[in-house]
């Protein structure tokens, strides 16, 4: 492979690669996103179920996933009971937070979550049985605090869930007013148990794409360098036999001004003549006998070293020769076409 195409190929995979890279990390968060909205959706429903089980009033229990927020927010809000009113200070960010915007609603939740506390890890159950209708299939655990009338703190997480402090949680919400709750949701989710199948789509999209766009740059590349080419007059290569106006043999006319003498190892530019090595002299003329002026390596090596000393070393350190005695007096290219071939264009 050229040069040339080993660059081509290391910009194409790169640019494919951060394409790629953005690509999986946009479809990850949308993932993410949708993943978090089922889960909240399914443990509304599993506290909507633990509540009915325990036979409390479905009137009392409204949740709203997506509240309306009061645009004045109260500082506080009181109990009363009989040993009369009890004030509690309301934080607005719990507040906006809370899971019911309906100000009865939530001192129900406060009351009934009192006197009928929340068993853990039988809410998570239920909560597992919904993510697993919402095809959400990884562990779940939930974290609740509970801040007392006295305003002590009551946390507590569910069995088998040390595996949390490895995960963001999916979602954060409060119950009540006074005996608020907080619980926090976490699923154990990964980038490939989520979007495995896509990225391996992604991944073959990626191969092919590269492929294709190597392909089409290098055809593109080629038919330039073909149209160029073209452009290029062609200059007659005439054989002069000695004799004929005085010009030795094996004598090639380049160009007007140009006269390559073979059997002297002379080139002759606008009437100043410069003596040429030999070797040079063998291959420029092996060039200009050749068809499309193109040589194979084997040729380079029989007509330079027909003793079979040649090797692919001596072949490039020949031409890179010749290219410096040319280039220097007469605007002339030796290209690599192939693995094993070069062409002269002048």
């Amino acid at each position: 492979m050229k040069h040339a195409n080993i660059i081509l190929l290391s910009v194409i995979i790169c640019i494919g690669g951060v394409f790629f890279f953005n690509v999986s990390r946009i479809t990850y968060e949308t993932k993410m996103s949708e993943v978090k909205k089922k889960a909240k959706k399914a443990f509304v429903k599993a506290l909507d179920k633990e509540l009915k089980s325990r036979n409390i009033d479905n009137s009392l229990f409204y949740f709203d996933i997506k509240p309306t927020l009061a645009t004045n927010i109260p500082d506080s809000v009181y109990i009363q009971d009989s040993l009369g009113k009890h004030w509690y200070r309301l934080d607005p960010k719990k507040h906006r937070m809370n899971m019911t915007n309906d100000p009865n609603r939530r001192f129900m939740h406060s009351v009934t979550f009192d006197e009928y506390p929340i068993i853990l890890d039988s809410l998570n159950n239920i909560w597992k049985k919904y993510l697993l209708k919402s095809d959400i299939f990884v562990k779940c655990a939930l974290f609740i605090s509970v801040t007392g009338r006295n305003g002590e703190i009551d946390s507590k997480t569910t069995s088998h869930s040390e595996w949390c402090n490895s995960y963001d949680p999916v979602f954060t919400n409060y119950l009540g007013y006074a005996c608020e709750i907080e619980i926090i949701g976490y699923l154990a989710y990964s980038l490939w148990g989520m979007i495995y199948m896509k990225i391996l789509l992604y991944l073959l999209l990626y191969a092919v794409c590269v492929y294709v766009f190597y392909k089409i740059s290098v055809f593109v590349g080629m038919r330039f360098k073909s149209m160029r080419q073209k452009e290029i007059i062609e200059v007659p290569i005439i054989k002069l036999v000695q004799g004929v106006l005085d010009i030795p043999v094996r004598s090639y006319i380049l160009n007007d001004n140009v006269l390559f003498y073979a059997e002297q190892r002379i080139i002759e530019i606008n009437g100043i003549r410069k003596k040429m090595p030999l070797q040079a002299c063998l291959l420029l003329e092996l060039f200009l006998n050749s068809k499309d002026h193109i040589v194979t390596d084997a040729e380079i090596m029989n007509t330079l070293w027909p003793d079979g000393s040649g090797n692919l070393k001596r072949v490039h350190k020949a031409v890179a020769r010749l290219r410096t005695c040319l280039m220097t007096d007469f605007p002339v290219r030796i290209e690599r076409e192939n693995l094993d071939t070069y062409q002269l264009i002048i």
